[in-house]
């Protein structure tokens, strides 16, 4: 797929589409609009998401879906979460091999991924201490408090 079809197909369900090179863009979504452009994406043909990243930015995690457009093209749909309100739905009913991304950025980042349909561990151990997140930037500094 071409980056100026994604950008057509992505419509108004992006905020901002950004080509960084022949075959690599970034998008910018939302909460309420994230999972309408994928499922754009998938009508158009993209089969999966590579992977899913997430950030701590301190007082917010940006998550960032790595999709795989066909043709070594790449693009990378951004959204930011607040950390008073760290939910999104899942995109397993869309693409089932986000599931063990999305079960990642559950246990190392405490974002909730509602309709999940295995939110279990999947690195930590069952009785890791809940609410304590690897990949959070206070992770280290509560260690440092010991």
């Amino acid at each position: 797929m071409k980056l100026e079809d994604i950008s057509n197909s992505l419509g108004g369900y992006v905020k901002e589409f950004k080509i960084l090179s022949a075959r690599r863009a970034n998008a910018i979504s939302d909460r309420d609009n994230f999972k309408k452009a994928l499922e754009a994406l998938k009508k158009k043909g993209v089969e999966h998401v590579s992977t899913i990243t997430g950030v701590d930015l301190e007082k917010e995690i940006l998550v960032i879906y790595h999709i795989d457009c066909g043709d070594g093209v790449v693009l990378n749909l951004r959204l930011t979460l607040r950390k008073e309100d760290l939910s999104l739905p899942t995109v397993t009913d869309i693409f089932p091999g986000a599931a063990l991304y999305e079960r990642d950025l559950m246990e190392m980042l405490g974002v909730k991924v509602e309709g999940h349909p295995n939110p279990s561990h999947l690195f930590l151990p069952d009785d890791w201490p809940s609410g304590v997140y690897p990949l959070r930037k206070e992770f280290g500094k509560l260690e440092e408090k010991k």
